[in-house]
């Protein structure tokens, strides 16, 4: 079963964190179907990611990463 399986790896990946003393944050879906806790959750890491950035005083807007992605996958 997946969700079994997923359970499990989230909770060995939090006990990486843990032991590596990384800190994290557990968020959560609204209540749903299935697509609308992705959009959601797609909607606030977005978010998330963008006020990180800014309070770190880095541009969120060059993705380099997906740029090259995208340049490896035209290939």
């Amino acid at each position: 079963d997946d969700y079994v399986k997923t359970k499990e790896r989230w909770r060995i990946l939090k006990e990486f964190f843990n032991l590596k003393q990384i800190e994290y944050k557990e968020v959560s879906s609204v209540k749903g179907n299935i697509i609308s806790k992705i959009i959601n959750l797609i909607y606030l890491l977005d978010y998330a990611s963008i006020y990180h950035s800014v309070i770190s005083g880095v541009d969120p807007s060059p993705v380099s990463a997906i740029d090259f992605i995208k340049e490896h996958l035209s290939e």
